[in-house]
């Protein structure tokens, strides 16, 4: 599609169009272009909290990525990259950071190295406290980088939950981490033509609440909702003890609608996934359920929606599965890790 570049030989795409998905690779090789003149995000991982392979998992996805490391997906998470002054923001701190900051290495080639610690990210953007999403922070502490003032931006009750709950206050405390806070719909300006747009989903709230981004550029504007519950709680979804200037967003579609590309929550691709496990506790959209509801999309709104946030059980992120290729011929795509879509 129009300011993305596919991961997938353009050859293969169009030997599948005549031959059906089996004829679509297996693999999906990672994405080696060089970056752009213009603002780019770096896809660093597509993977569910736990990471693909997941601890203690020997069978299915987890076993052929143990076979084959390029099977393998990191945690979910974003680099937002401006070659034009070399500054970049990372969306969403995951456990897997320290083989994301090598994998970001080079994006953009104009990074500043200076000083006797260079800043890894101008700044960081959080979706909430789940593990995927936050728990990379502790690589930024003393006890690793050591990160000096580092502008880090979430909700208020998020803001709040850092700075008065350990380890994350000493960071705070040290001024590893300078926090910021959020509100849905106002703008954070990273340059005149680059901007973050915030706005909330309804989540498991145990700690903070739940944010989206709309990351605005000077072409594109690309919406990262990694994390959600079911399509219908949005609808219902009404201002919370948070705090009244985190209103709330009303319809997935009206989100694809405003946007060029839109990363949604892919968790989980049907219900009874996960064996032994009530999957109601676990209330992300099933892929069934986004491909039967955005069924009724134009063609071109549905070609925005790539599936991430993928648990190892998915068997949609194996490319090239009956899973995955359903997806493909709803006119939508799982996400690769290494995919980077220009802004």
């Amino acid at each position: 599609m129009s300011g993305s570049r596919s991961p997938h030989p353009a050859t293969a795409l169009v030997v599948a169009g005549l031959l059906g998905c089996g004829a679509i690779p297996a693999r999906e090789p990672r994405d080696e272009a060089a970056p752009t003149a213009q603002p780019y995000v770096l896809v660093l991982g597509t993977a569910q909290d736990g990471g693909l392979p997941q601890i203690g998992c020997n069978t299915g996805n987890c076993a052929a990525a143990r076979a084959d490391p390029t099977h393998r997906r990191l945690v979910t998470s974003l680099l937002l990259c401006d070659p034009r002054d070399g500054r970049r923001w990372l969306f969403d701190c995951t456990p897997d950071l320290a083989e994301q900051v090598e994998r970001a290495r080079g994006h953009p080639a104009t990074r500043r190295e200076v000083g006797p610690r260079p800043p890894l990210f101008d700044g960081l953007f959080l979706t909430h406290a789940h593990m995927g999403h936050y728990g990379g922070l502790l690589q930024l502490g003393r006890e690793a980088y050591a990160a000096q003032e580092l502008s880090t931006w979430g909700t208020p009750r998020f803001v709040e939950f850092l700075g008065h709950n350990g380890p994350w206050r000493s960071m705070v405390e040290e001024r590893r981490l300078v926090l910021h806070e959020l509100a849905e719909g106002k703008r954070v300006e990273l340059a005149p033509d680059l901007s973050v747009v915030p706005f909330r989903v309804p989540h498991r709230d145990e700690f903070s609440d739940t944010l989206g981004f709309e990351i605005r550029g000077p072409h594109r504007t690309l919406a990262y909702l990694p994390d959600i519950d079911k399509w219908e709680r949005w609808d219902a979804l009404a201002s919370s003890a948070a705090g009244p200037e985190l209103t709330a967003q009303r319809r997935i579609e009206e989100l694809i609608a405003r946007c060029d590309v839109a990363l949604l929550d892919g968790s989980f691709f049907a219900d009874g996934e996960i064996p032994g496990r009530n999957m109601q506790d676990i209330p992300h959209p099933f892929l069934t359920e986004s491909i039967e509801r955005f069924a009724a999309l134009p063609e071109a709104e549905r070609a925005k929606v790539f599936f991430t946030h993928l648990n190892h059980t998915n068997p949609a992120a194996q490319a090239g599965s009956e899973a995955w290729c359903k997806v493909r011929a709803a006119g939508m795509q799982v996400l690769a890790d290494g995919r980077v879509f220009d802004l």
